[in-house]
């Protein structure tokens, strides 16, 4: 028998004597054998990082305090393989209690490409990280070739696409100063793809491409009754071919006819990059100021206006919830009489007011969530996320955290 000190793999030196006719036969039969061994099957060193181990325990812990200080919800699965057509706001609420704290819980994984992008067949596992329980990418040992404008968007681009491609709102400063459409050249009012037409008013670079619309509904602030807007109907896009006084342009796409007194306004820049999702400011309020669908209200994946913008704030990625206004409720607070009312005098506790009946208005409802994605000025454009009651103009919005009042 080998001694305890002897190493198979090794020369064979510093053996005992006795053994030594034995490790002749043995010795190089165990070399052959871990030559022989599969290359997949050796241990290799990974590079170094923070400790990353998975959690023995699942999120939904039994100790109920320690699962309230948890950041995840009580069923997040502890391994998820991401599916086309997940978006990142769809996984945050799949695994998070509150969806908008994805920035502090997401660990970009520095052994995996691109870690701070997700793509449909990547692995995510909750992990301690530096004691803290983290969401982050698994290393897999699978080859995926993906563009990068695979990687999931934030929000449902299908949704809010349209949005992105023609502007939302024109503020009464540019309204003023935009060209307008005065007429064409063989007098013809509307007009379609290919057409040329002349406008009177505003520069505008030769070449450049102009988006054409309509102004149609006037946003108006409903706690300071100012005009923060007009909303705008898109008719289409126009390339200018003479930037003389008038201006001559050709339509070079058509959503609907153009007409006389239509307005001539700058593309909205591209989103080059992804929305980052985080929590509206601390006190940030407002109210919901239009449905841009033109229903009378909203539910989930649908886009409402808000009255707070650029100035007051407002970004691309913040998260804000919704509320329905508290009912008010009418209370008569008319004393019970005395049972016991003295001779010709009141009973005691009566009240003395002429009208006891008194209006107290109820707290307000929380309705759900929603992610701002566009934002101008004053205006700024979300799409509901989760809502347990359909949203009306006039609802009110806050911080995630916080209450309307």
């Amino acid at each position: 028998m080998l001694s305890t000190t002897e190493r198979p793999c090794a020369d064979g030196n510093g053996m005992h004597p006795k053994t030594l006719r034995l490790s002749l036969f043995v010795i190089p039969a165990l070399l052959a054998a871990c030559a022989s061994t599969p290359e997949h099957t050796r241990a290799t060193p990974e590079p170094s990082m923070a400790t990353a181990t998975p959690l023995r325990e699942a999120p939904a812990v039994q100790d109920t305090k320690l699962a309230a200080s948890q950041p995840f919800r009580e069923d997040a699965p502890r391994n998820y393989t991401v599916k086309p057509g997940d978006t990142l706001w769809g996984l945050a609420q799949r695994f998070l209690k509150n969806p908008w704290s994805w920035p502090e819980i997401w660990y970009a994984n520095p052994r995996v490409r691109n870690p701070h992008l997700i793509f449909p067949g990547d692995q995510l596992v909750i992990a301690s990280i530096d004691g803290k329980a983290r969401l982050t990418k698994k290393l897999t040992p699978h080859v995926r070739i993906s563009p990068l404008d695979k990687a999931l968007p934030t929000l449902p681009l299908e949704v809010i696409g349209p949005f992105l491609n023609y502007p939302q709102v024109i503020e009464v400063a540019e309204l003023n100063q935009a060209p307008q459409v005065i007429g064409s050249p063989d007098g013809r009012l509307v007009l379609g793809t290919g057409d040329l037409f002349h406008t009177h008013g505003g520069m505008m670079r030769p070449n450049a491409t102009m988006a054409v619309v309509r102004p149609h509904k006037t946003l108006v602030d409903p706690v300071s009754g100012d005009v923060l807007g007009f909303e705008v109907e898109a008719a289409g896009k126009a390339v200018v071919q003479r930037n003389d006084e008038p201006a001559t342009l050709r339509l070079v796409e058509s959503r609907r006819e153009t007409r006389k007194a239509d307005r001539l306004i700058g593309l909205p820049n591209e989103l080059t990059h992804d929305l980052a999702l985080k929590a509206a400011q601390p006190g940030m309020a407002g109210r919901v100021v239009s449905l841009p669908d033109e229903s009378t209200r909203s539910a989930q994946w649908q886009i409402i206006a808000l009255n707070k913008g650029r100035a007051d704030g407002m970004e691309q990625g913040h998260v804000v919830r919704l509320h329905a206004a508290g009912e008010i409720a009418k209370v008569d607070t008319t004393a019970i009489p005395d049972t016991k009312t003295p001779k010709g005098g009141e009973a005691d506790g009566a009240s003395t007011f002429d009208n006891p009946v008194i209006n107290v208005r109820l707290p307000d409802v929380a309705l759900g969530d929603a992610v701002v994605f566009l934002v101008y000025d004053r205006v700024s454009y979300a799409l509901i996320t989760e809502v347990t009651r359909p949203v009306r103009v006039g609802d009110c919005f806050s911080a995630p955290t916080e209450s309307c009042r």
